[in-house]
């Protein structure tokens, strides 16, 4: 009897499921229930059951069958699944297509991915303003700041650049912004953007 259990245990096999699923669920607004759901249709889908019923999906996870409808309807609204007619033997039948979440987490990844980039640069501008202020020994004035954001968003300056511009100005004892900007033109005429063109423009040059 045991090794009857152990083995109906063993061939009910096992359902895959992406960590970037788990992680994720939701974000992308789905609840428990939902990725209960989902979790289940991924289970019919690897067993080659492309479009389970209602009545089986109820039974697997403990819901009725209009819970079941209304969730898989959620899905669709949420874009994490899609119901789709194909041909089959000549015939149109329904499946349901799980790919649509990886499309979705792609999306919500690079959000996130562009919205911690953009943090990142504004405490770095911050802090390049904080360092201009310490050196000149004044607060800066809203046109000196608009002139650093149009460096950084116009001209396309790393904020590394500019801060080794600012080295530069201080060095000569040249508190202003024109003098940093007349450096930063300079580095560029040389085709220098980046920090690292800087120090390899140094180095061939010997200094």
């Amino acid at each position: 009897m045991e090794d009857e259990l152990f083995n109906e245990f063993v061939e009910s096999g096992s359902t895959s499921i992406n960590n970037l699923i788990l992680q994720n669920y939701h974000n992308l607004g789905m609840t428990e229930k939902d990725l209960i759901v989902y979790l289940a249709l991924s289970m019919y889908a690897q067993k080659g059951v492309t479009f389970p019923m209602a009545k089986d999906l109820a039974k697997n996870t403990g819901m009725d069958e209009a819970s079941i409808y209304t969730i898989i309807q959620g899905l669709i609204k949420l874009g994490v699944i899609e119901l789709k007619t194909i041909m089959d033997h000549h015939q149109q039948r329904d499946i349901y297509s799980l790919t649509p979440i990886y499309h979705r987490i792609k999306s919500l990844l690079q959000q996130e991915q562009e919205s911690n980039q953009q943090n990142r640069l504004m405490s770095e501008t911050e802090e390049l303003f904080r360092k201009i202020e310490v050196e000149f020994g004044r607060p800066l004035s809203p046109i000196e700041q608009e002139q650093i954001h149009q460096w950084i968003d116009d001209d396309h300056y790393s904020v590394e650049l500019i801060d080794l511009a600012l080295r530069e100005a201080v060095l000569n004892q040249a508190y202003s912004l024109k003098y940093m900007d007349r450096i930063l033109i300079s580095w560029e005429k040389s085709n220098i953007k980046t920090a690292e063109q800087l120090q390899d423009r140094r180095k061939k040059l010997g200094y």
